[in-house]
């Protein structure tokens, strides 16, 4: 029946508001329970908004270590600008100093080839053979380690295409320029290295064109040779030494410095105790954030104030218990024995909260600066430092010794684990692990060395960072929650959608039967009509 009708019939019906009567019956049955799920939606979304505050602020303390990473406790220094320091592996820094005296600078070979007209000036065809090694003299003495390369030019090549075919090679480096005279040249470096200089063979296929003969170094090289190449020169700690390159890393562990020129000066590996300090203090206020936010998020109410939005949340409140037995739990791998927070100055008060303890800090600044290491760099060390160890260890490996063992037939273990072994050039033995928590470690021993003692320790920043990120993972305490509030919200969103259409139907029945009913009651109403006048008819008769 439709609502026209409906209409139409009502004015000579009952006179009630059907319609809304209808709406009312049928809402009556469905109306408590959308609005309970309506409820329970708002109060799930406050949930998922305070999870959005959560991760926000893990992701502001992970800022926060990441900055504090950034300003390293063991830094490098030295006194004179000529020699500038770049860490390549702050695991590997030690503290001490080195002294250098360098007397000169490794050098490339610059060759110019002169007396050309234009880069476009055409060469005979021919081949055109490099060899590496050093020259002597007149005598040059050809480097093993390095293969020669021979170029073969077609007919119609241009110097400006032997350039770019020059350059293209490892370890040459080549380029036409104009010396403002008419002419142009031919300018060829080598990589840095008394080994690193060129001999040039050159052999004409005839043609058209200049001979390849005027690139022929084989006993012209001191006339085309405008800068002989060398090797650096330089005493560490009073030992002479020398180098093919200007950037050395062998001289301190995780070290590379790059001489600038001739100087003398001192490299110093040291601890700086106002960057401890900072360090220190940027943690306290970014955990202190982070548990501030948890604890306000999970307060159950009461006297001490309204109840957060996450009171109740169990994994929140895990999650709060697990970063609190972090900070507690001393932090193993590092010395021989395992190191607090509250002897690196990080004090806790009777409310939770973090402080900074000056003389704490001082005290261990002063005796064992090497403790504040393990706030954010990891160490993995053999202990008898005979051995390499490498690698990156994975997030399951728990800090602490691990025993190297190698046999009489070369099979080697660590903790237990199975390694795969090879041999290096120079003679070392290397071995990795390919299963476990210790997988993808190396170590590398002499050969006489059979067993040892890997040491590994996990900073408190690695530690937190792999809390972090485990608690906002899909599987973790925060995602699992999150997931759970989002397939209840979309199972509610289903139910009452099912309640309104239900509720719809409902109120469909309900108008057909009132239709029903009011069209009973038009039909008596205008029988009751007819008689009524059939009566006032015959009463104005009498």
């Amino acid at each position: 029946m439709t609502p026209d009708l409906l209409s139409t019939l009502n004015k000579g019906g009952t006179g009630l508001n059907l319609r809304e009567l209808a709406q009312t019956l049928a809402s009556s049955e469905t109306a408590p329970q959308i609005d309970r799920l309506q409820r329970a939606q708002e109060n799930d979304s406050l949930r998922l908004s305070g999870m959005a505050q959560v991760r926000a602020q893990f992701d502001a303390l992970g800022a926060t270590l990441v900055q504090a990473a950034g300003n390293p406790v063991l830094t490098v220094e030295t006194d004179t600008a000529a020699l500038a320091p770049r860490v390549t592996d702050r695991a590997a820094l030690v503290t001490g100093s080195v002294s250098l005296d360098v007397a000169s600078l490794a050098r490339p070979q610059v060759l110019e080839f002169a007396g050309f007209t234009s880069g476009t000036q055409t060469l005979a065809a021919g081949d055109l053979t490099l060899e590496f090694g050093a020259w002597s003299g007149d005598d040059f003495a050809v480097n093993a380690a390095r293969d020669s390369l021979t170029l073969t030019l077609g007919p119609g090549s241009t110097l400006q295409g032997l350039a770019e075919t020059l350059n293209r090679l490892p370890g040459v480096t080549a380029q036409i320029l104009d010396k403002g005279d008419g002419t142009v040249s031919l300018g060829v470096l080598t990589d840095t290295g008394a080994q690193n200089a060129l001999r040039l063979r050159a052999q004409d296929a005839g043609g058209e064109g200049l001979s390849l003969a005027a690139f022929d170094t084989t006993t012209a090289n001191a006339a085309r040779q405008v800068q002989a190449a060398g090797d650096a020169q330089f005493w560490v700690n009073g030992i002479a030494v020398t180098r093919p390159s200007n950037q050395i890393s062998d001289i301190l562990p995780g070290v590379e410095v790059s001489l600038l020129a001739a100087t003398s000066g001192t490299l110093r590996v040291d601890r700086n105790g106002s960057a401890a300090r900072e360090n220190v203090q940027t943690l306290i206020a970014g955990l202190n954030d982070t548990l501030g936010l948890l604890r306000g998020l999970t307060r159950t109410g009461g006297s001490d104030g309204a109840a957060g939005e996450l009171a109740g949340e169990r994994n929140l409140q895990a999650l709060e218990g697990a970063l609190r037995r972090l900070i507690a739990q001393p932090i193993a791998g590092f010395a021989n024995r395992p190191i607090s927070l509250a002897e690196l100055g990080i004090a806790t008060e009777r409310n939770g909260s973090l402080r900074f303890d000056p003389p704490a800090f001082d005290r261990t600044f002063a005796t064992r600066a090497s403790d504040f290491d393990a706030l954010f760099d990891n160490k993995l060390r053999a202990l008898s430092g005979r051995a390499e160890v490498t690698g990156t260890p994975a997030v399951g490996l728990q800090a602490g010794d691990l025993r190297f063992e190698r046999d009489a037939a070369g099979n080697a273990t660590l903790d237990g684990f199975r390694m795969s072994g090879f041999q290096l050039r120079d003679g070392r033995l290397g071995h990795t692990v390919l299963a476990g928590p210790a997988r993808g470690l190396s170590v590398i021993t002499p050969p006489d060395l059979t067993s040892d003692t890997v040491r590994f320790g996990r900073s408190f920043a690695e530690s937190l960072a792999i809390l972090l990120d485990d608690a906002v993972s899909g599987a973790g305490l925060i995602g699992r929650r999150e997931n759970d509030i989002d397939r209840q919200n979309t199972q509610r969103a289903e139910r009452i959608e099912m309640l309104e259409t239900r509720a719809a139907l409902v109120e469909k029945r309900y108008l057909s039967r009132f239709a029903a009913m009011e069209q009973a009651v038009s039909q008596m109403n205008s029988t009751a009509s007819y008689l009524q006048n059939l009566v006032d008819m015959w009463s104005r008769q009498k």
